[in-house]
């Protein structure tokens, strides 16, 4: 929804119209054309003749609350507006729906959002604070948009300026574009600017099925891509009867050939087909991935290929350990080669660890006290990158999974890190209204996720990985302990740092990106963080976790209570699973997992709570819900790439 100064006068002119003379259909002048065209594409005016224009009913409501702010005084009049000035564009309904998921207003949005009328101070009725909440206006428009269906209507024209447009995330000051086209796309709701002030533009997932499909297709003159189009496309492909006149524009624009056949650009126009009709309004999925986890991964491939000459060189834990300690050892030689004793030159997270390698006298204990091997295998397995398993001998070792060797592949040329904000500057566009901001933006070109003006072949590989692994849960003790400060309205990010921060910059950074890749927590565009469903269902099973664990939930507890689960009997109004002893046995097949480990993995789910004698506890079954809402439900179609 795009309502700028231009807009809100029209809106507000056919009210006055209206109420005047009790009627609908106010004559506009030829050379605003385009703009109530712009108006008519967001659903919020019709045409009721040539040269006529009404309001729909959404587009009187918006009028009305647009009146009501200015009567107030809690909005200027329209013509006191600067040129240009955005009163309401996909920013400011992301500021909405975030404030709207989180109760409250995050700091990037306030003074825009009180700018509009559309936020102001609240007191919470039960403790008596203050807080910056959203008015009743905020509220209606944000109703408002969700109601509201746009109309879909390419021209030729607009076509090709799509064509040439890079999809994003990128600089706005790529789109070089004319106003009025950039008006429609975003009133079309093709395309989407960042919180707070439009710095990046992005092609949603509505635009990045439409771009694609007119990569392939839609080549022709007047209009190339519409709703009646699109229907009349949907009935070929359901074998329906459609008019020879219709089957022949379809045919013509390289939507079916000439057996009435899907052609790519028609399978294409079936999904702008699906997105347009909200069928399907996928979340933005992420993953984060340290480049500590990488060398891990580079480790478990090294030794399973020496393992192919000798087979007592699998990657068990204590193997592992060894070629990491070996790894580490190299590694930190190099840099002391390159930088000398000149430690703070080096980049900040090397130089604590360098100064106690210098002075280290053993050089195992000085790995073990600076790298948790268990815990980035326990990361490494949560985002599906790697499995434990057995090796000929019935001993645990680690195996990379599909997942794992394509970013082993991708990592060849360059270690790095892979952070959840690089990957959800991506994934997020996939929104009708989201685009990521400039910080987001450079963190993923620097990860090499984002080219110029589209994602890269590594960015296109990490957001289909983000929507395909399957997730498990995994919490640090340090992780845990920010999920539980996160309260019921959210917090804003700089607020729960000073909290749980411990002044330890990376390390709260870190666990944030890995709540929100595991689906647990979001990081909202207006500053604000919140607990998702999954986050507030496993902080409430791991409430009762003692404190002694360092890892109160881990990939392999998740595995034995999946596999209880899977030969037990579930008693609903107890949220228990009553698991028979002798069925035991097949649980641990299930499992995949050595018998030595599952019985420490059973032993330590029982410590934990997750397991009575013979059951799996109430925290159990929260465990096996989180995950549940920790991963897509839905099939997501894979991003566009340019043809």
């Amino acid at each position: 929804m795009l309502i700028k100064k231009e807009h809100a006068q029209a809106l507000l002119k056919l009210l006055s119209f209206e109420e005047e003379t009790a009627t609908k259909g106010m004559e506009i002048p030829e050379a605003d054309e385009n703009l109530y065209f712009e108006l008519e594409v967001q659903a919020l005016v019709r045409q009721s003749a040539p040269l006529k224009r009404e309001l729909t009913y959404l587009g009187r409501e918006l009028a009305l609350v647009l009146r009501d702010l200015i009567e107030k005084g809690a909005l200027k009049p329209p013509e006191e507006w600067t040129e240009g000035w955005r009163f309401l564009g996909t920013e400011i309904i992301a500021m909405l729906e975030a404030a709207g998921l989180s109760g409250q207003v995050g700091p990037l949005a306030r003074e825009i959002l009180q700018e509009r009328g559309l936020a102001g101070e609240i007191k919470d009725q039960e403790t008596g604070k203050r807080y910056i909440g959203l008015t009743e206006a905020g509220k209606r428009l944000f109703e408002i948009y969700q109601a509201l269906e746009p109309e879909l209507e390419i021209s030729a024209q607009l076509a090709q300026e799509i064509r040439k447009i890079p999809a994003g995330p990128a600089r706005a000051s790529l789109l070089t574009t004319d106003t009025h086209t950039k008006h429609l796309l975003e009133g079309m709701r093709l395309l989407a600017y960042s919180v707070p002030t439009s710095d990046i533009y992005a092609f949603t997932a509505l635009g990045q099925a439409v771009k694609k499909t007119l990569s392939l297709g839609g080549f022709g003159e007047g209009d190339v891509l519409t709703g009646d189009l699109l229907w009349a496309l949907a009935d070929v492909a359901d074998g329906r009867t459609v008019p020879e006149a219709t089957v022949a524009i379809l045919q013509s624009l390289g939507y079916i050939d000439q057996n009435l056949e899907l052609l790519p650009a028609g399978y294409w126009a079936l999904e702008v087909l699906r997105l347009w009709k909200r069928d399907l309004v996928p979340e933005a999925w992420t993953i984060a991935i340290e480049d500590e986890e990488v060398e891990i991964l580079q480790a478990i491939e090294a030794l399973w290929q020496k393992a192919q000459n000798n087979p007592e060189e699998t990657p068990t834990f204590a193997n592992l350990r060894a070629e990491m300690i070996d790894r580490k050892i190299k590694q930190y030689k190099a840099l002391l080669e390159r930088y000398g004793r000149k430690i703070e030159e080096m980049p900040e997270k090397y130089q604590q660890i360098a100064g106690e390698f210098i002075i280290a006298k053993d050089l195992a204990r000085w790995y073990d006290d600076n790298f948790n091997l268990r815990l980035s295998l326990y990361s490494l397995e949560s985002f599906n990158l790697i499995k434990t398993g057995t090796d000929h001998k019935n001993r645990e070792v680690f195996e990379l999974t599909d997942f794992g060797r394509q970013v082993l592949t991708d990592q060849e040329q360059r270690v790095r890190d892979i952070s959840s904000t690089a990957v959800k500057a991506i994934t997020m566009t996939r929104r009708s209204f989201s685009a990521p901001n400039v910080e987001w933006v450079e963190e993923a070109k620097e990860a090499g996720l984002l080219g110029t003006g589209e994602p890269t072949q590594s960015g296109y590989l990490y957001a289909e990985l983000a929507e395909n692994i399957r997730r498990a849960p995994h919490l640090t003790r340090y992780e845990a302990e920010i999920l539980a400060s996160i309260p019921a309205r959210g917090i804003d990010v700089e607020e729960l740092f000073k909290m749980v921060g411990e002044g330890k910059r990376r390390r709260f950074k870190w666990a944030l990106e890995k709540l929100e890749a595991r689906h647990l927590i979001s990081l909202l565009p207006d500053g604000n963080i919140m607990e998702t469903e999954a986050g507030e269902l496993l902080d409430r099973a791991v409430s009762g976790v003692p404190k002694n664990f360092g890892h109160p939930i881990n990939p392999l507890i998740f595995r034995v209570l999946e596999a209880l689960a899977k030969v037990g009997t579930l008693f609903v109004k107890e949220k228990r699973i009553r698991i028979l002893p002798k069925n035991i046995k097949e649980a641990m097949r299930l499992s995949g997992l050595p018998e030595e480990v599952f019985d420490d993995v059973l032993k330590a789910a029982r410590h934990a709570g997750y397991v009575g004698k013979n059951t799996i506890t109430e925290a159990g079954y929260l465990v096996l819900q989180a995950v549940e809402k920790m991963n897509p439900r839905t099939e997501v179609k894979t991003f566009y790439q340019g043809a």
